[in-house]
């Protein structure tokens, strides 16, 4: 390790800012809607106070650099740095695609407002952690990718989950084929999800299945995979039975060696995009078909 690199992330009073051009313009903004901007200003200095403990942790011999999540794309990574994201999940799922295999300290600035089920560190124990990676005793697990292979020879990848549809989720219309049976499909998308997803957007999907299902019936989701698994998880959000759709199948595992493959069936409007970053998604018209696997690409996280 020869440098430290910190990732950050606008707080929300940045972006009113930004967006009324003063705080005061936001603040009057606000108070008109009934609001007050004291939320935002507590949020902010919370935030501003875990980037500077984590600051103060680092050794002053090494040199630290500071990058925001909008700049990630254009920002280069060393192969001997570590990495420390500091802020909500979703910062760490935009920085896995721009990471190698640097190792990664993800830092939760306030357990009080963030969930922070992929944060697992306080900015106090940032020093620790540098110290036992200089030493080389630190740990660290490696978190796989979901991989949307595209028959155009585009390939997406997500640390969370990929999302196969429409961008505006009305009904999407496809051909699905997974362990041996194959179905045409009419549905809002379909989620295919890691063990590190397994705590977001599918979790959500869990919590509506659990609320449908029979007090008594056990659910195909009612065990979903850890963060280092190999196995990524599929749902199909609301199949719609029709003569020319059908509804049998609508979750699975897939495993290294068992894919699940999507063929388009729409003109247009028909899209992907990875861990929720609509975005970047890319079109996936009629015609076109796109593999999911366990992508052989890793992050690593630094555990306790």
């Amino acid at each position: 390790m020869d440098r430290v690199v910190i990732v950050t992330k606008s707080s929300r009073l940045e972006e009113l800012v930004l967006q009324h051009l003063t705080e005061g313009a936001a603040t009057f903004t606000l108070e008109s809607r009934g609001q007050s901007i004291a939320p935002y200003k507590d949020e902010d200095a919370t935030y501003k106070a875990a980037l500077a403990e984590v600051r103060r942790q680092i050794p002053n011999d090494l040199p630290v650099t500071t990058v925001r999540r909008e700049d990630l794309p254009n920002f280069l990574f060393r192969d001997k740095d570590l990495i420390v994201v500091c802020g909500p999940d979703g910062l760490f799922a935009n920085l896995a695609k721009y990471a190698g295999d640097q190792p990664i300290l993800t830092v939760n600035p306030d357990p009080k407002t963030v969930a922070g089920k992929l944060m697992l560190f306080p900015p106090q124990a940032v020093g620790g952690v540098i110290a036992q990676v200089q030493a080389g005793t630190y740990r660290a697990e490696r978190l796989p990718f979901v991989k949307a292979s595209i028959d155009d020879d585009r390939v997406v990848w997500g640390i969370n989950d990929i999302f196969i549809g429409r961008k505006d989720h009305v009904s999407a219309r496809y051909e699905m084929a997974f362990d041996g049976q194959t179905e045409h499909q009419s549905s809002s998308g379909i989620i295919v999800s890691t063990g590190v997803g397994s705590t977001g957007w599918l979790r959500s999907v869990v919590a509506m299945v659990a609320g449908l299902t029979r007090e008594g019936t056990q659910s195909k989701l009612s065990s979903l995979p850890a963060a280092t698994s190999n196995e990524l998880v599929f749902v199909v959000r609301e199949p719609f039975p029709s003569p020319n759709s059908g509804t049998s199948l609508v979750t699975g595992r897939v495993v290294p060696g068992k894919p699940l493959t999507v063929s388009s069936e729409m003109p247009d409007g028909g899209y992907i995009f990875s861990d929720g970053v609509v975005e970047k998604a890319v079109e996936w018209n009629a015609g076109s078909r796109v593999v999911l696997s366990v992508g052989d690409r890793y992050v690593q996280r630094i555990v306790r």
